[in-house]
């Protein structure tokens, strides 16, 4: 399939060298909408998207006054006995199994070799406090990990994968809620969670939150976005009612 190329006029595409960070530093980058890949630190407001060139949008959780929704409280009731660890950022020989578990199931466009193309050996320090969660099987054996990073006021969603064939949790939303928890545990001001395309896709539910915030590529400035209840985007896909989200400006 050909990829259309428009919005070239305004691209942006820029990466620096992973490095150490003063956590203030760090909260700058995530302010101007960079995000941890790797080896490196990155921003582009472009993607693609099922063939096409599309827009992304970075996202943040303002964590004053943020309250989780009643189905969010109940997906964390509901999570209450699983056996959760949070620490230091450790890539183990079975994580790396679970990553190649999850990537060949889940990504369509652009699968990702290794792990190592969002986490590297040194990630549990740089570019600041790396941290994980883990759900452990009864067995031990890890179901799913989420990697985040902290700043003086901020933390950041780095990654997580799962066991594709584990559909009891919604272990990419339930992982953000144990993040946005702990971020305001350790009393941050933003929880960075990635960024969602302009049109719609599998990273839709990161709109499912209160007190959102969008990036005007433009101007640099985060505006409130409306939370967006979680869509059957693939359904949107098949029937052909794709439209370009509107975000407030």
């Amino acid at each position: 399939m050909q990829t259309q190329l428009p919005y070239l006029e305004d691209i942006i595409d820029e990466s620096v060298e992973m490095q150490p960070l003063a956590p203030s530093v760090f909260d700058d980058y995530m302010a101007e909408g960079w995000r941890l890949l790797g080896h490196s630190i990155v921003r582009h407001n472009f993607s693609v998207c099922r063939g096409k060139m599309c827009r992304t949008i970075p996202l943040r959780i303002r964590l004053e006054g943020f309250q989780f929704s009643k189905s969010q409280r109940r997906m964390l009731r509901r999570a209450d006995h699983l056996n959760v660890s949070c620490g230091p950022i450790e890539l183990t020989e079975t994580k790396v199994r679970l990553f190649s578990l999850h990537a060949s199931e889940r990504f369509e466009e652009r699968r990702p070799e290794s792990i190592a193309s969002f986490l590297n050996q040194n990630s549990h320090r740089e570019p600041v406090t790396g941290m994980e969660f883990c759900v452990h099987a009864r067995n031990g054996t890890p179901m799913v990990c989420s990697f985040f990073h902290i700043g003086e006021q901020s933390v950041s969603g780095t990654y997580c994968f799962y066991n594709p064939q584990d559909r009891r949790y919604s272990f990419g939303t339930l992982t953000m809620l144990l993040e946005i928890a702990k971020a305001q545990e350790l009393g941050k001001q933003f929880y960075y969670h990635g960024y969602v395309y302009d049109v719609p896709s599998q990273f839709d539910y990161k709109l499912n939150f209160n007190n959102l915030e969008a990036l005007d590529w433009k101007t640099g400035e985060w505006k409130p976005q409306e939370r967006i209840p979680v869509r059957r985007w693939a359904d949107l896909v098949a029937s052909g009612s794709v439209e370009t989200l509107q975000f407030e400006k």
